[in-house]
């Protein structure tokens, strides 16, 4: 019934101009919308997702949003130089890099509300 439907994902924040100024100008996310409680980011192949304003907005303790890089090291290095701090976790080497076996590589960030982001070289979808 909904197979044929749009799908746009969404997650919270607690400040709209914070989650802008993160995606937008340190990630160089396009942002197609925004007004006093939300944002809408556009990413590639007519994908979105929607960002809004929560007052008891809770940090996620997932991953929110998974956006697929083709050289994840040189988008870490290119992050880190942006100011983005990678997660150090059990399985990721010295740049935040996941390097368990079976598990693509990837690493992990949180946006200025706390929402955890990955990126990694992903197989297509």
């Amino acid at each position: 019934m909904l197979g044929d439907s749009t799908a746009m994902a969404c997650f919270s924040t607690d400040s709209v101009e914070k989650a802008r100024e993160f995606y937008g100008d340190t990630l160089g996310i396009a942002i197609s919308h925004m007004d006093s409680g939300s944002l809408v980011l556009d990413l590639a192949n007519d994908s979105h997702v929607l960002i809004y304003e929560k007052d008891d907005h809770a940090a996620s303790n997932y991953t929110t949003l998974v956006l697929q890089v083709d050289d994840l090291r040189a988008t870490v290095a290119a992050l880190k130089e942006r100011g983005i701090e990678f997660a150090d976790l059990p399985y990721t080497d010295a740049d935040g890099i996941a390097v368990d076996e079976g598990m693509p590589p990837t690493a992990w960030f949180t946006d200025p509300a706390g929402n955890w982001i990955a990126i990694g070289e992903m197989p297509p979808m």
